[in-house]
């Protein structure tokens, strides 16, 4: 069964997020597409993000349609645009004559980019709002043979800016089996980048996760560095990053003391889009970290998810995460040692806004 502090953290943060949810907001759609076909389009251009662009139209609601569908932009209003490999321009969009290049032009100054290079456009949205994109997901499995319950929740938040990004993170994972103590694995964390250019960007995170599994009763992780994007195109993302890491541990039992830990972290993400219907998309992220304060000690975690779209905004999504350390702690008289590997596979329906 779930935990009294499992249930008020859940129903805290749904409260928050059903209280704080965006209301849209009108706005004239002045922009004007193009497609390879002919056809116009007059509609608000949203954002375009892995191969597909967001409008909004008044007759047909939002549309996707492919970016190399797409012969010309045109719109008055301002973006932030993105190209593969790490241009960034700000300004009004148009499509040249030739209708192979973009022009983002702003304060009389413009600057021209191949168009198929183009990987992001967001609008410069006015509202603090308008600029932030989330998901909210939550499973749950029963058997009837052992008494086995599973229920997981997670919902994340970005908002983005001209150069920063910035995301939040919160998920919770309890099972129970017959009359075994309840397992549980909640997990938070803020995140920063920063865009410096030509692909790379600035890195800092703030975790905090509890985890019955590996007895930890509280890990705070501490991390900033950077990464770069190796590819960075409308269907791929291939990503590392490296930098230093703070890692504080506490113990659900009394006999073991905490740890404090300096490392260095690395990692590699791999992302892929299919943007066909159904639209699906896989990510995948390895870190390790070696200890540089406790002799030999390696962590390593590994995050994949697989998500496909059931109907607009909504996906099924299959989780699937693993926790590993070579030297977990030990109890004081060195007798016990608690599990150094977690690893799971949660599904589950997920809602973006």
């Amino acid at each position: 069964m779930l935990s009294r502090f499992a249930r008020l953290g859940l129903q805290i943060v749904l409260a928050v997020l059903l209280a704080l949810r965006p209301v849209p907001a009108m706005a004239q759609k002045t922009d004007v597409i193009t497609l390879v076909n002919g056809d116009r389009i007059t509609c608000e251009i949203k954002e375009l993000e892995r191969g597909l662009l967001r409008v909004k139209t008044d007759s047909a609601g939002t549309l996707y349609i492919e970016w190399l569908d797409i012969a010309t932009v045109q719109s008055n209003k301002h973006f932030f645009v993105e190209t593969a490999s790490g241009i960034l321009a700000f300004g009004a969009l148009r499509t040249t004559a030739d209708g192979a290049r973009l022009e983002i032009e702003a304060e009389g100054r413009s600057v021209q980019l191949k168009q198929s290079t183009v990987v992001s456009i967001a609008a410069v949205e006015d509202t603090f709002w308008a600029r932030m994109s989330g998901a909210v997901s939550l499973g749950f499995s029963f058997k009837k043979a052992n008494d086995d319950i599973q229920l997981n929740f997670a919902s994340s938040g970005t908002y983005r800016s001209a150069i920063h990004t910035y995301g939040i993170d919160i998920s919770a994972l309890v099972s129970s089996r017959n009359s075994e103590p309840a397992t549980e694995r909640y997990v938070g964390s803020f995140t920063h980048e920063g865009y410096l250019g030509s692909n790379w960007t600035s890195l800092s995170k703030a975790e905090f996760e509890q985890n019955t599994e590996l007895d930890l009763k509280l890990r705070g992780l501490l991390l900033a560095g950077g990464s770069y994007h190796f590819v960075n195109t409308n269907r791929t993302i291939l990503a590392t990053a490296a930098g230093l890491a703070l890692n504080n541990e506490t113990y659900f039992s009394v006999d073991r003391e905490k740890r404090t830990s300096l490392e260095i972290f690395a990692g590699i993400g791999y992302d892929f889009f299919k943007f066909n219907t159904p639209k699906a998309d896989v990510s995948i992220q390895f870190t390790v970290f070696p200890s540089l304060t406790e002799g030999g000690r390696i962590r390593t975690t590994l995050d994949g998810k697989i998500r496909w779209e059931i109907i607009p905004d909504l996906n099924w999504v299959i989780t699937v995460y693993s926790s590993t350390d070579n030297q977990p702690p030990e109890s004081s008289d060195g007798d016990d040692s608690a599990s150094g590997t977690d690893y799971g596979i949660i599904t589950s329906l997920e809602w973006t806004y």
